[in-house]
């Protein structure tokens, strides 16, 4: 299995201590990790119709917890995900980084929880320079949904050619029941005239 992920989020942020490409082992299967570097472009966020939200299975949207602002543009790409996704469904990880320096703390985790709940999507905070432990299980977390999805679009994209199949049967049977009808109806209306002449 292979996952290709995105990493977003503001700048300085703590996204390039994030960002690898290797395996991870999960529940016994390995899974190689493709990671698009937004840290290597000016644009460090997306726009909707974006190509970044086609190409990749998920998504990891990163704030510092000690800059209130890189919480808001956050929660903006959040938002231009959420609206994405009503054609194309990406799971996202809110990841709030530098719990290290918790006495600097301006974002609060309830606040955190509230956009996870809000926009539909898994939520952590780490420390990407001493908190390896916690990463590693927020992109467990991750990894399992996108796991799960991509084990469910064949059984979607065969559930949706079953229901084109049904539908073409159904116009067929019922197209050929109104032709059968239709020739009933002008056969009445040709007979009935006939019979009335008849009797007068």
């Amino acid at each position: 299995m292979s996952l290709r992920v995105v990493v977003l989020g503001a700048e300085n942020v703590g996204k390039s201590d994030l960002i690898y490409k290797s395996s991870i082992k999960q529940e016994d299967y390995v899974t190689d990790i493709e990671i698009l570097d937004s840290c290597a472009k000016k644009n460090t966020s997306i726009a909707p119709g974006d190509n970044v939200i086609t190409w990749t299975d998920a998504f990891i949207v990163v704030y510092d917890i000690c800059v209130h602002s890189s919480f808001e543009q956050a929660i903006k790409i959040l938002d231009i995900i959420n609206k994405a996704r009503a054609s194309v469904y990406c799971p996202a990880l809110l990841l709030g980084n530098k719990t290290d320096l918790e006495h600097r703390r301006t974002v609060g985790v309830e606040e955190g929880h509230q956009a996870a709940l809000e926009y539909n999507c898994q939520y952590y905070e780490v420390s990407a320079a001493e908190d390896f432990v916690t990463i590693s299980i927020a992109f467990q977390a991750l990894l399992r949904e996108t796991k799960i999805i991509q084990q469910n679009k064949p059984l979607l994209k065969r559930r949706k050619s079953s229901l084109v199949n049904v539908s073409k049967k159904l116009g067929a049977m019922f197209g050929k029941k109104d032709s059968e009808m239709d020739r009933k109806r002008s056969t009445c209306d040709v007979a009935g005239p006939k019979t009335i002449f008849e009797k007068a």
